[in-house]
C-alpha cells in the first residue's frame, strides 16, 4: 500500500481545476448517492442523501501527468538548496544539477524542502491522532459488505474514533463492477509516546513525522487488527481483513503566515496543510494552482505583483481550511481547550451531525 491507495473526496474546486488544466473530469471516479451510519452490530442507524464523486490519488496523478509530454518531467532530482537574486532563482539538486528560473513553486507537500528554507520555523503540528488506511479489492469483500456498505459513504463512530469507507476505482482506473476498490479510513487517538514507538522500524530507527508502509513492524499491525476484531461492525471488520498491508498516517496541520518569499511561492500542502476531515487537500491544491496562474496572467510581466495578488487571496483561505479541520477534529476529544471546542465536540457526538459536516462540498460557504 502507498499513497496510490488513498481515496479522495471530490469538491467543486477540484472539478474546476481539472477542467482548466485540460484533464477534464470524465471517468474521474465513482458517484455515491447517500451516506449511512452503522452501529457496532452493523445496523444502519442513520442516512442522508448526498450525491458525491469519490476518486483516488493514483487516478488524479495519471490524469494530470497526461497533460504534459513525458520528457517535461524530470523525476528523481531532490532539491538541496536555492538562492535568489533580484528576479532570478537558482536551484541546486542532488547530483549537482542546477536550474535557473523566474519563479520557483514549492508544491512538495507538508514536509516541503522549499518551505524549510524560506520558513524554517513553520513546522507540522501533531493533532494527537492518526489514521489507518487501506483499499482492498471489491472482489475480495463478502456479499454482506458489498450489499450493505460498498455502494455508500459509510460511517461508524465509536467514542473518540472515526471509521469511514467508500468505493473508489480499481488499479488502472478500472471502474467495472467487481474490479474496483474500497477506501478504508480509521482515525484513532495515539499519544506522542505511542506514536514514536509505532514509527520505529524493526531495525530500531525512528522515522520523523510518519513511517513508510514497508517499515511498519508486523506487531504494530497485529495489535491494530486485534483491536478491530473487538470493536468493528462486521462489514468494516471484513474490509480490514482483506487489506493485505494496512498503513497509518499521523495527522498534522499548520498554516504559513506567508505564501510568497521573493520569487518563491508555496502551494498545496507546502503552503498549509489541514486535517483530512474535509477531504479537501487535493481541491485546495488545485485551487491554489488556479489562483496562482490567474494572478500571474492578470499582472502580465509584473511577476511580483502577480505573486502578491496570489498571496492576498489564498493565504487567508488556507488558514480558514486549517482551522475548520481542527473544528471537525474535536470529535476525537483531543486537547479541547476552549468552550467553543467543547461545544463542537458535543455537537459532533451525534452521528447525524458528522454525516452533515465531514467531507461535504461548499463547506467554506457556511
Amino acid at each position: 500500500m502507498s499513497s496510490s491507495a488513498a481515496g479522495i473526496t471530490v469538491h467543486p474546486e477540484l472539478l474546476q481545476a481539472l477542467e482548466l488544466s485540460g484533464a477534464g473530469t470524465r471517468d474521474l471516479g465513482i458517484e455515491v448517492e447517500k451516506r449511512i451510519a452503522l452501529d457496532r452490530q452493523g445496523n444502519v442507524i442513520g442516512e442522508v442523501r448526498l450525491p458525491q464523486i469519490l476518486t483516488s490519488w493514483d487516478r488524479l496523478q495519471s490524469m494530470l501527468r497526461a497533460q504534459l509530454p513525458s520528457e517535461r518531467y524530470h523525476l528523481g532530482h531532490a532539491l538541496e538548496e536555492f538562492d535568489q537574486k533580484r528576479s532570478e532563482v537558482t536551484v541546486r539538486f542532488e547530483g549537482g544539477r542546477t536550474e535557473r528560473a523566474d519563479l520557483l513553486v514549492g508544491a512538495d507537500g507538508f514536509r516541503s524542502s522549499v518551505r524549510a528554507q524560506v520558513a524554517p520555523d513553520v513546522q507540522p503540528i501533531y493533532a494527537g491522532y492518526l489514521v489507518w488506511r487501506g483499499a482492498p479489492n471489491e472482489a475480495d469483500l463478502s456479499r454482506r459488505t458489498l450489499a450493505e456498505i460498498y455502494p455508500y459513504f459509510t460511517f461508524f463512530l465509536p467514542e473518540r474514533q472515526q471509521v469511514i469507507g467508500y468505493p473508489i476505482a480499481g488499479l488502472g482506473n478500472d471502474l467495472r463492477p467487481g474490479h474496483r476498490r474500497y477506501n478504508f479510513i480509521w482515525y484513532r487517538v495515539v499519544s506522542r509516546e505511542q506514536l514514536a514507538e509505532m514509527c520505529t522500524d524493526a531495525e530500531g530507527r525512528r522515522h520523523e513525522f510518519t513511517i513508510g508502509p514497508p517499515y511498519i513492524r508486523p506487531e504494530v499491525i497485529e495489535a491494530m487488527r486485534a483491536d478491530a476484531e473487538r470493536e468493528m461492525p462486521p462489514q468494516f471488520a471484513d474490509v480490514l481483513r482483506n487489506i493485505k498491508r494496512p498503513f497509518f498516517t499521523p495527522i498534522h496541520d499548520f498554516s504559513t503566515p506567508k505564501l510568497v518569499y521573493g520569487r518563491v511561492a508555496l502551494v498545496g500542502d507546502a503552503a498549509s496543510s489541514s486535517r483530512p476531515h474535509m477531504g479537501f487537500g487535493m481541491s485546495k491544491a488545485g485551487d491554489d494552482a488556479r489562483v496562482l496562474g490567474e494572478a500571474l496572467a492578470a499582472c502580465g510581466e509584473d511577476i511580483d505583483a502577480g505573486l502578491a495578488r496570489y498571496e492576498t487571496i489564498r493565504q487567508p483561505i488556507g488558514e480558514r481550511v486549517m482551522l475548520h479541520g481542527r473544528k471537525l477534529g474535536t470529535h476525537l476529544a483531543v486537547d479541547l481547550k476552549t468552550d467553543a471546542d467543547r461545544a463542537m465536540w458535543k455537537l459532533l457526538q451525534d452521528h447525524r451531525a458528522m454525516m452533515d459536516w465531514i467531507a461535504v462540498p461548499h463547506f467554506l460557504d457556511s
